[in-house]
């Protein structure tokens, strides 16, 4: 066996323990990169409480799950998703999404790459903003997040996601800006709740998220719960 191929099995093997340990699964992608599928179900959204205005009766909680293929150098934005919930009857309760959640998509990764998981909540009423953040994930260079439990700001771009400040495989609620402004801001007609984060090398199989998502003033505290599934595509 030459020196060449030692190598490249050595490669191979810290690539899969990395992958282990980051993530408790299998690398999907090994050395010259691969595609991979992306497979997402919301299964429900857990609402401490929930608040849409005086006398406006119960809130329109509205998801955004933005999938992304990033590495150290560039992100690209894979495939984005609109979560509508059935309207709550009381609080605290739990909601399911109007339409069936069964949706997939493809992300090509290189070596070392990363796939980010970004979702936006919002109370939605007349939908002007729900489109305004909706069409600001296509610029997935500008997007900048940094972590909302952290007392010091950290902003860091999805291609910079720490892995000591944000630890891989789980929820985070983080603020979001893109070019520059703060996304919250930004949504016109619509109440801006929170954002959340999740990250990590892509293994085989499939994990279950909670994402706590918060308004600042807290009248809508909310959890979601997705299933997350990852192939070889």
């Amino acid at each position: 066996m030459g020196k060449g191929s030692r190598r490249r099995k050595r490669k191979r093997r810290k690539e899969t323990a990395l992958a282990r340990r980051d993530g408790g699964g299998l690398a999907l992608v090994p050395a010259a990169g691969a595609v991979v599928q992306v497979d997402l179900r919301m299964e429900q959204l857990e609402l401490a409480r929930g608040y849409d205005g005086l006398l406006r009766g119960a809130p329109e909680p509205t998801l955004i799950v933005a999938v992304f293929g990033a590495t150290a150098e560039h992100v690209r934005l894979a495939g984005r998703f609109l979560y509508r919930f059935e309207r709550p009857g009381g609080f605290p309760c739990k909601v399911s999404p109007r339409e069936p959640s069964r949706e997939s998509c493809m992300v090509v990764l290189g070596p070392g790459a990363r796939v980010v998981l970004l979702v936006l909540a919002l109370e939605e009423d007349s939908g002007r903003g729900l489109q305004a953040a909706y069409a600001a994930l296509e610029r997935a260079e500008a997007i900048v997040v940094w972590g909302s439990e952290h007392g010091s700001p950290l902003p860091m771009h999805l291609s910079e996601l720490d892995p000591t400040v944000l630890l891989p495989h789980l929820g985070h609620r983080v603020h979001v800006l893109v070019d520059g402004h703060d996304l919250g801001q930004h949504t016109p007609g619509d109440d801006w709740v929170d954002a959340g984060v999740v990250h990590g090398l892509p293994v085989a199989g499939s994990k279950r998220y909670r994402l706590h998502l918060c308004s600042p003033d807290g009248r809508n505290d909310w959890t979601a719960e997705l299933l997350v599934g990852m192939r070889k595509g």
